[in-house]
């Protein structure tokens, strides 16, 4: 039988679901990000299909500018070894020509190394290797900063001027942001801009499942102090935890987020990307 690919419709919502239930322990999202990735994305959320058997599903999606990232990759056990995921990918690759991005990226475990060739496969390359950090059990602070949205009109403006101090990549819901022009204006859009007149800036935010997790890609100034603020931005919000992500043994932001009572997950993360 033959292997295709078409966009999803409503009524694959349980189908879908089936097919991560099987491919993934853990980390379940499909449900949740329905709406998001059916109706209000720029980027197709894509079936897979054995004939008439849908076994697979992936997601493309517009970061920013011309910047697409894979995600949601999922081949439910019963349909892998038989070209699904290929045919996936052969779809996110037609739909970077269509969407003219000049840059697409994904992201797997450091040691998932069927996710990587498959990717590999398709063009993409190692970029970098992330480390996760996670701070649970909040409680809210009164050392906290009086911390302001940043105006999505100067949000541009604002943070460029921290680019450099920036890893190569920035990391929201394990999406990872290339540090590039229009990334400043795209944050305070999305309202996970922060600052002072002190010259504090956090950038704290999610894409979806608020209540997992707020994440922390770049704090700048007392980063005691702005982490506490972004627990009490979490509480707010309904967040169980604090999620930030940094390039591997970067020592100094380590030792920054340890101090401050994250505990390093034991499985890190690595970006491919094509285009880069």
């Amino acid at each position: 039988m033959n292997t295709w690919t078409r966009a999803a419709k409503d009524s694959d919502r349980e189908r879908f679901v089936w097919v991560e239930s099987g491919a993934i322990k853990g980390l379940a999202y499909v449900n949740d990000v329905w709406d998001l990735f059916t109706k209000n994305n720029d980027g197709e959320f894509t079936a897979s299909l054995l004939g008439d058997e849908l076994g697979g599903i992936g997601k493309l999606t517009r970061l920013y500018k011309d910047y697409g990232w894979l995600e949601a990759l999922r081949v439910h056990p019963d349909f892998q070894s038989k070209g699904l995921g290929k045919a996936i990918y052969a779809r996110y690759m037609e739909q970077m020509t269509e969407m003219n991005l000049s840059a697409v990226g994904m992201y797997t475990g450091y040691t998932n190394v069927v996710s990587r060739g498959l990717a590999e496969l398709h063009g993409l390359s190692l970029q970098e290797r992330f480390s996760e950090f996670i701070k649970s059990d909040l409680t809210k602070s009164d050392d906290v900063l009086d911390l302001e949205l940043v105006n999505e009109d100067d949000g541009e403006a604002f943070l460029e001027k921290y680019y450099d101090e920036m890893d190569k990549f920035v990391v929201v819901n394990r999406t990872f942001y290339p540090v590039k022009a229009g990334l400043g204006e795209m944050f305070a859009k999305n309202k996970w801009l922060y600052a002072d007149d002190e010259g504090n800036v956090l950038v704290a935010g999610y894409r979806f499942q608020p209540e997992k997790a707020l994440h922390i890609p770049f704090v700048h100034g007392d980063t005691g102090k702005l982490l506490k603020s972004a627990g009490n931005i979490a509480i707010g919000i309904g967040s169980k935890a604090l999620s930030a992500n940094r390039v591997y043994n970067n020592e100094e932001q380590t030792e920054m987020l340890l101090k401050n009572d994250f505990v390093k997950a034991e499985h890190d993360l690595i970006t491919l990307w094509k285009g880069l």
